[in-house]
C-alpha cells in the first residue's frame, strides 16, 4: 500500500536541507537543525550518495552536496530508492494472500487501472518539484 515510509520522508527532509544551503553540510549540522535520529539519518544520506542522489566528502571539511541528478530525477524513481514497490493497495502484488479475494471485485481496477495512472502521474513529478 502507498504510504511514505519515515526513510522516504527523512530522505527529502535531507535533500531539501542540503539543496538549499547550497554548499557542503556536515551530517552533524543536519542533525542539529532538523532533530532528526543520527544513525537513521547517516543511513539514509548512505543510500542517496550510493544513488548519486548526494555527493560525499570524507574528512573533517567533509559533508553532502546535491548532484546534479536530484534535477532529472522523477518522484516515482526517488520513491523506489527506499520502498520495494509503490502500489496504491497490497493486493497489487501477486504474492500478496488476501483473505477475501474470492469476494473480491476491485482487485482487477486497483491492478490494471488505479496502480498504472499512481505510478504514471509520480513520473510526472521531479523531485525538484517537491524541494525546490
Amino acid at each position: 500500500m502507498l504510504a511514505i515510509t519515515k526513510q522516504s520522508d527523512y530522505g527529502l527532509i535531507l535533500i531539501s536541507f542540503v539543496y538549499k544551503k547550497d554548499r557542503l553540510v556536515k551530517l552533524s549540522e543536519l542533525i542539529k537543525e532538523t532533530k532528526l535520529p543520527r544513525r537513521f539519518l547517516a543511513r539514509i544520506a548512505a543510500k542517496l550518495t550510493k544513488r548519486s542522489l548526494l555527493i560525499s566528502k570524507e574528512g573533517k571539511s567533509g559533508g553532502y552536496i546535491i548532484s546534479s541528478k536530484v534535477k532529472k530525477i522523477s518522484l516515482y524513481e526517488y520513491l523506489t530508492i527506499f520502498e520495494n514497490d509503490v502500489v496504491v493497495s497490497s493486493c497489487v502484488d501477486d504474492d500478496f494472500d488476501c483473505k477475501f479475494e474470492k469476494i473480491c471485485n476491485h482487485k482487477d481496477f486497483i491492478k490494471k487501472r488505479l496502480n498504472v495512472i499512481l505510478i504514471k502521474e509520480l513520473k510526472k513529478i521531479k523531485l525538484l518539484q517537491l524541494i525546490d
